[in-house]
C-alpha cells in the first residue's frame, strides 16, 4: 500500500523537501498514536513505513506489510494529515490538498528482463566490515568489477531481509532461492558516498540495474528514508519512447 499526499500548490524555485522532512512532519502530527512509535522506533529490521523522495507536487509513504494493524496505522496517518494540512518545515510553507491510499505490493519477483534506474542512491553498507570494503572503493579509484560484485551481493541480501522482516521466514526462504539464481547486471554503475550529516557518510551507488526478475521498488539499506528507490516500469517505458512518439 502507498499513501499519496498532494499539495494545493507545487513547490517553487529552490524549495525542496527530503524524506527525513516528511518523516519528521508525520511524527509530529501523530504523537500519542501507535504509528508514532512505529515511525520513530529504532528497530534492527526493515522499517514498516518507507518515506520516499518527495516531488514538487506530492509525497508518498509506502508499506509492504499487509496485516490489519499496519493498515490501521496507515489510515491513522491519513486522518492526521487531513487534520494538519498546513506543513511548515525546512523553510517550506504549503497546504495539503488531499491524502489517499492506493494498493501497492511487494514484488512477486516475476521472471523477465527488467531495466530500471535508481531514482535515489542505493546504500550498500550497514556494518563495519562492509564499510571497510567500501573504503577501498574510495581510496585510489574504484575497481569496477569489485563494485559490481559487492552491489549485486547487497541487492540479493537486502531483498531477502525485506521478505523476512515483512512476511516471515517461510516467504524469505522462497525469495532467497529465487535471488540465488538471479542475474543482475549494471549500466553506468557509479560509487557515490552520500552525506548523511556532518562528518557522516553512507557508501552508495547510482546507475541502472538490469535483472531477470522484477526487483522490489526499494533495495539496499536505509530504505525507510527513501534510499534505493527504483524507477517504476512505466517510468522506464516513458524514457525509452522518443519525444513526440506514441
Amino acid at each position: 500500500m502507498k499513501l499519496i499526499v498532494v499539495y494545493e500548490e507545487p513547490l517553487k524555485g529552490k524549495e525542496r523537501l527530503f524524506p527525513r522532512d516528511i518523516r519528521n512532519y508525520i511524527a509530529s502530527i501523530t504523537k500519542g498514536d501507535e504509528v508514532h512509535n512505529e515511525i520513530m522506533g529504532h528497530h534492527r529490521k526493515q522499517p514498516t513505513f518507507i518515506f520516499s523522495m518527495p516531488n514538487r507536487k506530492s509525497f508518498c509513504i509506502y508499506t509492504f506489510k499487509s496485516d490489519e494493524n499496519t493498515h490501521k496505522m496507515m489510515k491513522s496517518i491519513v486522518k492526521r494529515v487531513m487534520e494538519n494540512r498546513e506543513i511548515k518545515l525546512a523553510g517550506v510553507n504549503l497546504m495539503v490538498k488531499k491524502a489517499y491510499t492506493s494498493p501497492y505490493e511487494f514484488s512477486l519477483l516475476r521472471s523477465g528482463l527488467f531495466e530500471r534506474r535508481l531514482r535515489s542512491p542505493m546504500i550498500i553498507a550497514s556494518q563495519e566490515f562492509e564499510y571497510a570494503i567500501c573504503r577501498k572503493f574510495s581510496n585510489g579509484g574504484v575497481d569496477k568489477k569489485a563494485l559490481e560484485r559487492f552491489t549485486r551481493e547487497k541487492i540479493k541480501e537486502t531483498v531477502v531481509l525485506m521478505a523476512r522482516d515483512w512476511f516471515g521466514e517461510e516467504r524469505a526462504e522462497v525469495v532467497s532461492e529465487i535471488m540465488e539464481d538471479t542475474m543482475i547486471m549494471f549500466k553506468e554503475l557509479e560509487y557515490t558516498p552520500i552525506k548523511y550529516k556532518e562528518n557522516e557518510y553512507y557508501p552508495a551507488v547510482r546507475g541502472t540495474i538490469i535483472c531477470d526478475v522484477e526487483l522490489p521498488h526499494f533495495i539496499g539499506y536505509k530504505s525507510g528514508l527513501g534510499y534505493g528507490e527504483l524507477s517504476t516500469l512505466k517510468e522506464m517505458d516513458r524514457r525509452k519512447k522518443p519525444r513526440g512518439g506514441k
